[in-house]
């Protein structure tokens, strides 16, 4: 991996002011989803990928048991502390993504002397781009690269989730550590959230490059409305269950099933559960489509996603449908829609290299001309997992 333009050799240059030891680099990817909205929690398949942004981390070993740690990203912010004083609840804010990672990765295999941490990062924060959990990652492979050991992509993933749920103390599922461990370049993984199996299917980088485009509003309404929209399928599927036999998640009911005892739901959760359904054929097609390398139907089920989450799930802003329907209206753009879950932050959009310049300035054009707001488009292309940087 090349170091030019990445925020690598800041990392370097400030490491090697704080220690005499040979430093070490490594790199793990953000990633974003693609496809399969509000599926984690319904049993069904989502479609992420890897990016080719996200954390570098600079290490080098000390020998007094402590931690020296720093972030470009909170200038200032040092943290200095015994290794064998971390522990869940020991401190909150960015660093404790960073600790979590480490104590659970030396909870597992055994302590380091004392460690010199420096990271930086060209992966957007607070934007539905898993920065978190690739800061949970990198420190992962850190502690087991510094160790000597080759563990499987599997140990890594339970190791970085467990840094989230037991030290960072945040119920969630495995889906972003898994997305990033196994990024493969030119791929998105197919993980089925009720099987747990994965598949990667083609996204040839060459025609199809990811773009980020924020709407500059915040999520604020994204956690309690999230779990809003939890509860509502968690109802959604009890009436269900109570019609249909052997049905374990929303996943499981058909769309003739769903004709048959629509009828039954209250309306909100007959949207909540007809959005599902339908993102489960969605998802089904669009996998499919990609098989057969058919990036445009694939696109297609993308903006019919966002069309979903607008109308059914109603997760989306103002802003994002006009960033979305902006974005799918230059030649060249595949199909777009809202990422995370939604209530602001940023959408996605997949477009040809060809059209990269014509997207940037139509798309920031005509946001700003609809809403009166800035924006800017970061890209992206299908990235590998989490590495060591050759030095």
């Amino acid at each position: 991996m090349s170091t030019k333009s990445r925020p690598l050799d800041p990392c370097l240059e400030r490491l090697r002011a704080i220690s005499r030891e040979q430093p070490r680099a490594f790199f793990a990817p953000g990633r974003a989803n693609l496809l399969g909205a509000h599926m984690d929690y319904n049993g069904g398949l989502v479609m992420p990928v890897a990016l080719s942004k996200g954390t570098y981390a600079a290490a080098a070993l000390r020998d007094d048991g402590m931690l020296h740690l720093e972030s470009a990203q909170f200038p200032g912010q040092i943290v200095e502390v015994p290794l064998a004083d971390l522990k869940p609840g020991r401190t909150k804010g960015w660093s404790e993504y960073v600790e979590g990672g480490l104590w659970t990765s030396m909870e597992r295999w055994g302590m380091l002397p004392g460690l010199d941490l420096v990271l930086d990062a060209d992966l957007p924060m607070a934007k539905g781009l898993s920065s978190s959990a690739s800061v949970e990652c990198v420190a992962v492979l850190v502690v087991a690269s510094l160790l000597g050991l080759d563990p499987n992509a599997e140990e890594m993933i339970h190791l970085a989730h467990a840094a989230e749920t037991r030290y960072v103390g945040v119920r969630c599922g495995i889906l972003d550590q898994t997305a990033i461990f196994l990024g493969k370049p030119d791929s998105i993984l197919v993980f089925d959230c009720l099987e747990l199996t994965r598949e990667h299917v083609p996204l040839d980088g060459k025609q199809a490059m990811v773009a980020i485009m924020d709407t500059g509003v915040a999520r604020e309404l994204a956690s309690s409305a999230f779990n809003q929209r939890v509860a509502e399928c968690t109802s959604a599927l009890s009436i269900f269950q109570g019609q249909i036999p052997g049905v374990t998640c929303l996943r499981d009911v058909s769309a003739e099933d769903f004709a048959k005892h629509a009828d039954r739901l209250p309306p909100a959760l007959a949207r909540r559960a007809q959005h599902v359904i339908a993102e489960v054929q969605r998802t089904e097609e669009g996998s499919n489509a990609l098989r057969k390398g058919d990036i445009a139907t694939f696109g297609d089920c993308m903006t019919r996603a966002h069309h979903s989450l607008r109308d059914l799930f109603e997760v989306s802003t103002p802003e994002l449908d006009v960033m979305v329907e902006a974005a799918v209206a230059v030649d060249g753009c595949y199909g777009s829609r809202l990422t995370g879950a939604g209530f602001g932050g940023c959408a996605v959009a997949l477009v040809h290299p060809s059209a990269r310049d014509a997207f940037e300035q139509s798309v920031t054009k005509r946001y700003a001309e609809s809403t009166g707001r800035i924006t800017e488009v970061q890209w992206f292309s299908p990235a590998g997992g989490p590495k060591e940087i050759e030095l």
